[in-house]
């Protein structure tokens, strides 16, 4: 697996994303230097990964969240070539990154396929769906960015694809998320076995999080009680679980639960955009 993430330059806070998620604060903006720098740590915390950068001028400097890159795209399992399915995002500003994502697929030779969403169901990538079971299996979560029909337009055209390839498509499990401060599956749930996740308590209701261990095993699904919204927006790199600054009860509990080793990166500039580590990076198979 590779990963891909993208240079922060054109990271800011415009007035026009005012309650586009909980955590954008106008009064908050990006500090340029000090998110550059933190981006430079957290390229250095992968074993593999490929940075990108986005010229910045006239025309890319509204693209203030091209650096979550886990929006641009989902690289898709179990095919005999790499395919990436474009997104199509909620907000005209994030609308605006798709060509450049496309430049950035076309350099690394990937194939790519646009999504066929409009407003009534957007899809943000990776961040909605997580892929488990060898890629058999997803769970997706909606109700803030993508909606229900979101997944319903999703299973439609990965059966088409992998019936291409005379394969099985995976089994999507979609639920609601019920609270705006895990906007994205990302930010609400950490896969960090091909069987295994850990999920926030305030996420997801009891209900969906029973459907969970039914469709991956009770054993399988963890469930945290902490008001740190971000240490699951985290990735696995080999034995290591790469996060934001956590607290080190917390992080003794996470390396428990994993049983990896914790490296942390401060993302503190980032988190007032709504992202951190996960929403930082990309995997393409």
């Amino acid at each position: 697996m590779k990963r891909i993430c993208i240079y922060p330059n054109t990271a800011t806070i415009y007035e026009f994303q005012k309650g586009q998620n909980p955590y954008i604060h106008l009064h908050k903006d990006i500090v340029q230097k000090k998110a550059i720098e933190q981006h430079k740590k957290l390229e250095k915390a992968f074993s593999n990964i490929s940075c990108f950068a986005i010229e910045y001028n006239d025309e890319t400097k509204g693209l203030s969240d091209i650096v979550f890159v886990a929006n641009g795209g989902i690289c898709l399992p179990r095919l005999p070539k790499p395919l990436v399915i474009l997104p199509f995002m909620k907000y005209k500003q994030r609308k605006e990154e798709l060509p450049y994502l496309e430049v950035i697929f076309e350099k690394m030779g990937l194939a790519t396929v646009k999504f066929p969403g409009d407003q009534s169901c957007p899809f943000e990538g990776q961040a909605e769906i997580k892929w488990f079971c060898g890629g058999t299996k997803a769970i997706a979560g909606y109700g803030f960015r993508s909606t229900k029909k979101t997944f319903s337009v999703l299973d439609k055209l990965l059966k088409k694809i992998y019936k291409k390839h005379g394969l099985k498509s995976p089994e999507i499990l979609a639920l609601p998320l019920v609270s705006d401060h895990y906007y994205h599956l990302d930010v609400a749930m950490l896969e960090f076995d091909d069987t295994k996740c850990i999920v926030h308590k305030r996420a997801f209701s009891p209900e969906s999080v029973q459907k969970m261990r039914n469709f991956l095993g009770a054993e399988n699904v963890h469930v945290l009680d902490t008001p740190d919204s971000f240490c699951l927006n985290a990735v696995v790199d080999g034995r290591n679980l790469i996060t934001h600054k956590l607290t080190d009860s917390l992080k003794k509990e996470l390396e428990s639960i994993t049983g990896k080793h914790i490296k942390q990166v401060d993302t503190s500039e980032f988190e007032k955009s709504g992202g951190s580590v996960r929403c930082m990076t990309l995997d393409v198979f």
